[in-house]
């Protein structure tokens, strides 16, 4: 604003020298002259003025002209050449400012003048103050909104993390079923519920496993010790001989035995839960751990005219637990031999394959009905064949051997043809640094 009044300025001298040529000598002419042409303007916000070469007003356009006596020709201030210089002046008693534009020249008739022209600021001054105004309450407002809008934006932006609060403070272990909803967007939130609804798969996922746990060990415990009170009360209920006793507490051996292999399972799955059922890992010759556990249950085998055969294997050697490896073949031959008859043929193989070892146990007995394969791995379950008291077991002996084989890095699985054949394959990868 102030380069374009400048300019105007700077205009308006040059068009004023036009009119003072145009009166050489001739003051008061002059003076009329440019009053009338400023009388015709709409605001009186522009002023002429000539002084003489000491400084003295020769000429102005004001009346009652009170900038006049604010010039101060500046030092250098040249007699033979142009010189435009511009002031912005306040007089004395006035509240508005003016901005001045003189320039040194030499008029027509050979005078050395002044010739100055002054703008009012009043208006650039209430523009500015407008502005300054525009500017604090749009200032003002902008923070207000901004503080409003912050809290809107807040509000919407914490309302999943509200819902992700009161989601997670409901559920408990009756509800492990509830979710956390999602809003859809994809965003931080989003993933972050997403990731605590898999969480919470997972978790009711183990407390659904721990609770039908306890549920069927329960059941399990409870037959003995159901056994056990029965033949107590039955025995005291008259008096007994010496043999009725013997056999009374012969059968409740075979209970305590039954209810120590199930504690004895127990907690080894417990320990499998909690990451501990390995107690020692060292060098294990798999092969001979094998062939001790066959020659353990060949006397069993040929008693019940059953062909138990170690094919033909290598020498393999393991980095693991050998008393756990040997338990997970013995369970898989105890199964084996429960569901075969005489005739029947249970071989075991041993082959490194790739640097993993396999075990399988292959028997030509009962099988498993196709419906039941997708559960042999669940704790307590048993198919409807082996709840017979002709098999017995409690429905532990293959998740064992799940864990023992999950413990040292392997898997293990079932295949089998009701009425015809079962295989169990164990693979167990072997340590290079002991194979």
């Amino acid at each position: 604003m102030r380069d374009t009044i400048d300019t105007f300025l700077e205009g308006e001298v040059h068009e004023f020298m036009v009119t003072v040529n145009a009166h050489p000598g001739d003051n008061t002419g002059l003076q009329q002259t440019i009053r009338l042409e400023l009388g015709s303007r709409s605001h009186n916000d522009l002023a002429f003025r000539l002084f003489n070469e000491q400084g003295q007003l020769l000429v102005t356009s004001e009346t009652d002209d009170q900038i006049a006596a604010l010039w101060n020709p500046p030092s250098g201030w040249s007699h033979d050449a142009p010189y435009l210089v511009f002031q912005t002046v306040r007089p004395d008693g006035e509240t508005g400012t003016h901005r001045t534009c003189s320039l040194r020249v030499a008029t027509d008739d050979g005078r050395a003048c002044t010739a100055q022209a002054s703008y009012t600021l009043d208006r650039m001054e209430a523009s500015l103050a407008m502005f300054r105004r525009v500017c604090a309450i749009g200032l003002v407002l902008a923070a207000v909104l901004s503080l409003l809008s912050g809290r809107v934006l807040a509000v919407r932006s914490l309302r999943p993390v509200r819902a992700l609060t009161e989601t997670t403070e409901r559920i408990g272990a009756r509800s492990l079923s509830e979710r956390i909803p999602l809003t859809g967007t994809g965003d931080e939130l989003d993933r972050l519920a997403a990731t605590l609804n898999n969480m919470l798969e997972r978790i009711e996922h183990h407390v659904r496993r721990v609770q039908q746990f306890t549920a069927d060990a329960s059941h399990e415990l409870r037959s003995p010790l159901a056994a056990l009170r029965g033949s107590a009360e039955v025995t005291l209920s008259k008096p007994r001989t010496t043999d009725e006793l013997r056999q009374v507490l012969g059968e409740s051996i075979e209970h305590y035995d039954r209810l120590s292999q199930i504690a004895e399972d127990l907690l080894l799955l417990a320990r499998a839960d909690a990451g501990q059922e390995v107690s020692r890992m060292e060098s294990v010759r798999l092969d001979e751990a094998v062939a001790s556990v066959v020659d353990l249950y060949t006397p069993l085998t040929q008693d019940r005219g059953i062909d138990l055969v170690l094919e033909d294997h290598e020498q393999i050697s393991l980095h693991g637990d050998g008393a756990r490896l040997r338990q997970l073949v013995g369970n898989l031959l105890d199964n084996a031999v429960k569901f075969s008859k005489a005739g029947d043929r249970i071989c075991v193989a041993i082959a490194n394959g790739n640097g993993v070892a396999k075990i399988t146990v292959t028997d030509t007995g009962e099988g498993i009905a196709a419906e039941h394969l997708p559960y042999v791995f669940d704790r307590f379950y048993r198919a409807d064949q082996a709840r017979t008291t002709k098999h017995g077991g409690a429905g532990l002996g293959l998740p064992i051997c799940r864990a023992i084989a999950e413990a040292h890095g392997g898997t293990i699985i079932v295949s089998s043809t009701h009425s015809e054949s079962t295989s169990v394959t164990t693979e167990i990868p072997i340590d290079a640094s002991t194979g």
